[in-house]
């Protein structure tokens, strides 16, 4: 091997990434090749040679490890090795472009607040994004999202899965045990502590996925602790709900906590002969079928509230109500004037998404699709609701429109193409 203890005599220094003044050692490029890149010895040796004369032909007293990393990518891409040039690229922001988000508000997502929080979630995900495209996906997964055959979500979040749907038996029967919290909460004795509970879940939960957290038969759930309420305030606890959710945007990067909670008002067949789980996370010696009239009490004032808006009327952009319309939807009392209020809500706020579940179903919106309990009854927890939740892994969209203008209007060719396409973006999961 040659020695690289004779470097060249330069009254040079490096400012490292560790925020460190150090002395010039063009060692530390062929180490940095080897471990990054894994090349050959002699060659890295060769390149750091190549690089230290330029530098000494800069005159440049102060150098940062940026730098020097350019001028080496540089070496690799003239020999042609543009995979270890990949290895060994830096990720990150130029000066222009911090300087712009840090000053300017952010236009591409509303979601994200122009704020210190904000900034730092923006330069998190920049990172990540770029980590994504270059490390983590094929070069074929890489060009076809970034030409627009479709799009990857969440790029700035490949380290969590995309969402995740429950229901709140959990919370119910164990209480707020969170790791790596100091603290624990037994299950809640009231609906008021309960959403706490759930609140703080769900905020928890946002650090761990990239969209919706999602919470099914959200009224259901409620309803046992809500008995002995009248229905002033039992209004007062939908409003409570709806404020807690739309105002919650100190979790990550200062956003709005995404939240989905699904409605029904009739009984759904899997929860219908469910033992209710209720106060302290015990059973009330009931089924939920028998707190059918509670439930849709509670339905109908989440969407009282959300028709009446804010303080100042505005809608409330979160929690996104879903309601879901089955065959026994209609043979519920009061069924239509739910419907009207929903369908109010909806052209008045634009809140209101409905659901609309046909006999079997796979893909129902909602923790229990028929797919789903199926594979509940045969792992036994049918009738263990607090086992039961789902996630999605990953998202992504096809450009149809883009993949038709392709194919130039020939059916065989789009279908072909989109077989293909859909090959790839398999790869993205």
């Amino acid at each position: 091997m040659a020695d690289l203890s004779e470097t060249t005599d330069l009254t040079l220094f490096v400012r490292t990434s560790g925020e460190e003044i150090a002395p010039w050692n063009r060692q530390r490029i062929v180490d940095a090749l080897l471990r990054e890149a894994d090349i050959d010895y002699l060659l890295a040796a060769e390149i750091s040679r190549d690089v230290e004369q330029q530098i000494a032909a800069s005159g440049i007293g102060l150098l940062t490890t940026p730098l020097v990393r350019e001028l080496v990518n540089a070496r690799l891409i003239e020999k042609g090795l543009e995979k270890e040039r990949r290895l060994h690229g830096r990720l990150g922001f130029p000066l222009y472009d911090v300087r712009r988000l840090i000053l300017h508000q952010n236009r591409e997502n509303a979601n994200t607040p122009h704020s210190p929080e904000g900034t730092n979630l923006l330069f998190a995900e920049g990172i990540k994004r770029e980590f994504s495209l270059y490390d983590v996906f094929s070069i074929d997964v890489g060009a076809a999202h970034t030409a627009g055959d479709f799009h990857i979500h969440g790029l700035g979040y490949i380290d969590r899965p995309y969402s995740c749907c429950q229901s709140l038996e959990y919370l119910k029967r164990f209480g707020l045990k969170l790791p790596h919290a100091v603290n624990s909460a037994k299950p809640a004795k009231h609906a008021e502590v309960l959403l706490a509970h759930m609140v703080r879940f769900s905020a928890i939960l946002q650090g761990h996925f990239t969209g919706t957290i999602s919470w099914d038969v959200v009224n259901i759930s409620f309803a046992p602790y809500l008995c002995q309420k009248s229905d002033k305030e039992v209004r007062q606890f939908a409003q409570m709900l709806v404020y807690e959710f739309s105002q919650l945007a100190a979790t990550r990067g200062g956003q709005a906590l995404y939240t989905d909670i699904h409605l029904y008002y009739d009984m759904p067949a899997a929860w219908a002969d469910l033992p209710a789980i209720g106060p302290e996370g015990l059973l009330t010696g009931k089924t939920y079928r028998d707190y059918t009239s509670e439930a849709q009490r509670f339905s109908r004032a989440i969407f009282e509230v959300f028709k009446k808006g804010d303080a100042t009327g505005k809608p409330f952009i979160l929690p996104r109500p879903l309601l879901h319309i089955t065959k026994g939807f209609w043979c519920e009392p009061g069924a239509d004037e739910l419907l009207n209020l929903a369908c109010d809500v909806a052209g008045c706020q634009g809140n209101t998404c409905f659901v609309f579940e046909r006999p079997y179903e796979a893909l129902t919106t909602g923790c229990f699709n028929s797919v789903f309990l199926k594979d509940a009854s045969e792992r036994g927890e049918r009738d263990k609701p607090w086992l039961m939740r789902q996630a999605a892994i990953q998202s992504v969209t096809l450009n149809l429109p883009r993949l038709g203008y392709k194919a130039e209007g020939r059916e065989t060719t789009f279908f072909k193409q989109l077989k293909e396409l859909m090959t790839v973006a398999a790869q993205a999961h």
